[in-house]
């Protein structure tokens, strides 16, 4: 036996299916694997666990088979420890499993992790004035999406998956007062209505948010949405699924590299990696080679 991994289970993500997370343990055992199961209950379970793991050392890997908010919670469990981190794709969107091109396909996602290499990457920090801090892996957001998320029905969501993201976006454009955030980036004061943090390439399942972006790399990317109504929500929204934005082809959106982020006003909500966080004002930073990641 080569040694054993964690695999951390969240039953009520997106995708999970006893079938595939079956399929996922099988496939570690005939690389020669042990393999333990972790099953999340509730939202804190899953960093809890990886503290305890990686504060044994007994795990080759420990593994998230869940979404997003799953893959968020490792990584804060497992930052700065010398135990790797993969991810499996169970969650409604798995953002992180299509920037790294983990398919659906939980066999060969399983050895990808099985004949992977290990990366140290980046994490994003984010942190309010009193001291409230979280690292996120691919994306946080203050304005129109973080209040979205503030807004997603729970209850809905465990039917309709990203169809409750969906719903509590237009009803959030339709409650929409156009207030402004004052964000600095660098060190430069602009003024927008949303703006979108990038770790990683993707964003709510598989739009290229930020092409250039790699979770290697040791700098974030700022996606920043200005527009004065409804019809302009609609045309920014546009140019990011044709990438105007990143290529500075859209008026309502600017495309931005930076390290470090103010974002002030307390009237905004603030959200990483898909769930939310907490209200602005926020500082937001990057922070080099914070995880070790198989893929």
């Amino acid at each position: 036996m080569r040694s054993s991994v964690l695999i951390i289970v969240n039953p009520k993500a997106g995708t999970f299916k006893k079938g595939r997370l079956l399929t996922a343990v099988d496939t570690f055992k005939s690389a020669g694997f042990g393999v333990e199961i972790f099953t999340t209950a509730k939202t804190g379970d899953a960093e809890a666990r990886t503290k305890e793991a990686v504060g044994s050392g007994a795990y080759a890997m420990i593994v998230s088979a869940g979404g997003d908010g799953t893959i968020n919670e490792v990584a804060n469990g497992a930052a700065f420890s010398e135990t790797p981190v993969g991810v499996l794709p169970f969650g409604t969107s798995s953002v992180l499993c299509n920037d790294l091109g983990l398919k659906k396909d939980i066999r060969t996602a399983v050895k990808r992790l099985v004949n992977g290499a290990v990366y140290d990457v980046s994490l994003g920090m984010i942190r309010t004035h009193g001291q409230k801090q979280r690292y996120f892996i691919e994306m946080a957001g203050a304005g129109l999406d973080a209040a979205a998320v503030f807004g997603v029905n729970k209850k809905l969501k465990a039917y309709a998956g990203v169809g409750a993201y969906i719903w509590s976006g237009l009803k959030t454009i339709e409650n929409e007062k156009f207030e402004k955030i004052t964000v600095s980036i660098d060190g430069s004061i602009i003024a927008c209505n949303t703006v979108i943090i990038s770790n990683g390439a993707r964003y709510g399942g598989n739009i290229c948010m930020a092409p250039k972006a790699d979770v290697r790399s040791s700098n974030l990317y700022a996606t920043v949405f200005r527009y004065a109504d409804r019809l302009q929500i609609v045309a920014a929204v546009a140019d990011v699924f044709l990438g105007r934005h990143a290529a500075g082809k859209s008026k309502y959106v600017e495309h931005l590299e930076f390290k470090e982020m103010a974002i002030e006003g307390s009237a905004f909500h603030v959200h990483v990696d898909g769930d939310y966080f907490d209200k602005a004002p926020v500082e937001v930073t990057v922070v080099d080679k914070a995880l070790r990641l198989v893929y």
